[in-house]
């Protein structure tokens, strides 16, 4: 990830993390680990949940929480904006830009009205 702060684009001072350079992935956030797939705003959201889908998320699912787990990219909701996308819209109709680092990748089942966190989670604390 392009993360690493430096003196390019300094801030009164303060190194700052540059402009995104790599405009071809976009990085989602999923259970806890993060998901770096090749994706481009004029994807659908169904197509950029299949390919995290192959891109590990599919390797990295537990099966063992509270809901019944993510059996195929059609189990995937991908939120941006705080907005739930619509796997048939593109994500350039939510404004996604190139290269986007900041969205979330969240199984369907856990946005269900009713539907509990997993044991381990800090809702519980």
């Amino acid at each position: 990830f392009e993360e690493i702060a430096s003196m390019d684009f300094p801030y009164e001072g303060i190194p700052t993390i540059p402009p995104r350079k790599n405009m071809t992935h976009m990085a989602f956030f999923c259970s806890g680990c993060r998901y770096r797939v090749e994706a481009y705003p004029d994807w659908t959201a169904k197509q950029v949940a299949e390919a995290l889908w192959r891109g590990g998320i599919e390797r990295a699912n537990n099966p063992n929480g509270n809901t019944p787990g993510m059996k195929g990219p059609d189990d995937i909701s991908l939120i941006y904006a705080g907005q739930v996308m619509d796997p048939a819209r593109k994500l350039e109709t939510y404004h996604v830009p190139p290269g986007c680092k900041v969205m979330i990748a969240i199984e369907k089942a856990k946005l269900a009205p009713g539907a509990k966190p997993d044991p381990d989670s800090a809702y519980w604390n």
